[in-house]
């Protein structure tokens, strides 16, 4: 058997070897951080013998502070918020609010961020500060410990369209349910009525289960919440469940662009006067045409559609004439380019836009006169059409007055298109067809 020197002398030797191989530049004693654990991350109470948390361990305080740092890391990860997470209310100076809406606005967004319960609408129009204040209570709830999530409603549209089709790093059931089910949900930038059935759909689906388990919800939207659709409407007026803030009034339709309906200043000179029946060359059906849109700009009543599939044969010329005598004579009138009218009403939308597309849509809708110039050129989507169908589904239900001009053939449509058979109606109006040349090829040049 070895004696103890031998093993007490391999000891040593070993000890020695291990010493041996630390570097020799290398510091062992590193800063102490925490004077209170020396960084071990825990401690032992001192207490006398017999005390029921003698010889325990516990966290310290530091550990604690990492803790509820990761906490709050992992809740702004979760909360989708990214560069959103600056947006808090100590960030909002509401001493400089123009008006006194958005300062009891911000009153009820603070109260409603320590205690989240219920439904909250943020309504205002673009640019009065309803992100920051859906942010503002997102980054308050995140720190005190709160988990929310925070979406644009028109990225979550995409992201849940993209989710059947693409290969994405999450499933749609996933998505779906993380928002259905958040236990605080902003959705920012609650859309008017001129979206597309499925968005709605999903849209009112996340909705409904949230009201029924009344989860809290903040909700923004620069529409007019009557406008919104029906079922989301219902939800923000019930009282019991939602409260409904202002951050600033909406500007009138003529307030935000006066140019909007008025007819353009190179055509405010074209009258019945003006009006060359003849036509170039003099081969045209012109003068029949010409007197029916003298009687109908007398007692405007039903639709009166000018058609042919060339340009430059006068049918803008006799919807302005048309327009022109109305407005002669103390009437309202609104005219538009249907592609302009359509380009104008989408870019209501934008985050940055200050139009409110909701007020302009039943703006055109309820006009005493309507002319709608170039009907069937405009871009063919989804959106565009559904909004014309809306537009010309409500005129002709009430029977207001409407003048078209198109180069579409509408009767070859007739069995495809809701359209076209609104426009053909007998009961409601006539479709004129004008056989002309281009007048303007016709222009000799002064040269």
């Amino acid at each position: 058997m070895e004696n103890l020197g031998s093993i007490l002398a391999k000891l040593d030797t070993f000890k020695a070897n291990r010493d041996s191989d630390l570097p020799q530049d290398e510091e062992l004693d590193s800063p102490v951080s925490c004077d209170i654990c020396h960084d071990k991350g825990w401690l032992t109470p001192k207490l006398p013998t017999g005390h029921p948390d003698f010889g325990t361990i516990k966290s310290c305080e530091c550990r604690q502070n990492i803790k509820q740092e990761e906490m709050t890391n992992r809740l702004l990860s979760y909360s989708n918020l990214g560069s959103l997470a600056r947006y808090t209310f100590e960030t909002l100076n509401v001493d400089n609010a123009k008006e006194d809406l958005f300062r009891q606005a911000f009153i009820s967004c603070s109260n409603y961020s320590e205690l989240p319960s219920g439904w909250m609408m943020i309504n205002g129009p673009h640019g009065s500060g309803k992100t920051h204040l859906s942010a503002a209570i997102a980054n308050r709830c995140i720190s005190t410990g709160k988990p929310a999530f925070f979406i644009y409603v028109p990225d979550l549209m995409d992201h849940l369209r993209s989710s059947y089709t693409n290969n994405l790093d999450f499933e749609y059931d996933d998505l779906f349910d993380q928002v259905k089910n958040a236990p605080i949900l902003i959705l920012d930038g609650i859309p008017g009525n001129n979206t597309s059935n499925w968005a709605s759909e999903k849209l009112n689906q996340i909705l409904n289960h949230r009201s029924n388990g009344r989860l809290p919800t903040v909700l923004t939207t620069s529409e007019n919440p009557i406008s919104l659709d029906p079922f989301i409407k219902s939800r923000i007026f019930d009282e019991s469940l939602c409260d409904l803030v202002e951050t600033g009034s909406q500007p009138g339709i003529d307030e935000e662009d006066p140019s909007l309906g008025a007819i353009p200043k190179n055509l405010s000179l074209m009258n019945f006067e003006t009006f060359n029946p003849k036509g170039r060359r003099g081969n045209s059906n012109l003068e029949p045409i010409l007197e029916s849109a003298r009687k109908y700009s007398q007692t405007p009543d039903g639709w009166l559609t000018f058609y042919s599939n060339n340009s430059g044969v006068g049918k803008t010329h006799l919807a302005i004439a048309i327009a022109n005598y109305r407005l002669s004579i103390g009437d309202e009138v609104f005219f538009a380019v249907v592609e302009e009218l359509m380009d104008r009403l989408r870019s209501g939308y934008s985050p940055d836009n200050s139009i409110n597309s909701s007020a302009m849509f039943d703006r055109v809708k309820d006009s005493n006169l309507l002319i709608l110039d170039d009907l069937g050129n405009e871009h063919d989507t989804d959106w565009a059409q559904k909004t014309i169908y809306h537009l010309l589904v409500y005129r002709h239900n009430h029977r207001l007055p409407t003048v078209i001009t198109t180069r579409t053939d509408f009767s070859s449509e007739a069995d495809r298109s809701a359209q076209a058979s609104r426009i053909q109606d007998p009961n409601i109006g006539q479709i004129l067809s004008i056989n002309a040349p281009d007048y303007r090829l016709g222009r000799t040049s002064n040269k």
